[in-house]
């Protein structure tokens, strides 16, 4: 599960994620509640994911990140997991750690 770079201090577009298992398969979402942690590459600080994240297809593993302010205040190199609870069945679910970027916008 590859993650598109973002700019800093820029809250959109929100980017369309589909979440891949190790094989290379998607992970059904349905009826999913979504949560997430960024941890700064450089610090080692783990904060939650402060935007909305919301399932757009969950047959297909899509789901839909809305930046909140502070998922993008600071460019840096980041670490991103997502997690899914479900109301039945084994729960959660974790993605595999993905790295995330956070460009640099001009003052």
């Amino acid at each position: 599960m590859a993650l598109a770079a973002a700019v800093a201090g820029a809250t959109r577009p929100s980017p369309i994620i589909t979440w891949t298992r190790a094989d290379g398969n998607t992970e059904t979402l349905t009826s999913a509640t979504l949560t997430g942690k960024i941890r700064d590459r450089a610090t080692g600080t783990t904060r939650a994911i402060a935007g909305t994240l919301t399932v757009t297809d969950g047959a297909t593993g899509q789901f839909r990140w809305d930046y909140a302010a502070g998922d993008v205040a600071t460019a840096g190199s980041y670490d991103v997991q997502f997690i899914a609870a479900f109301a039945t069945g084994q729960t959660p679910a974790k993605t595999f750690v993905a790295q995330w970027t956070v460009a640099e916008a001009l003052p």
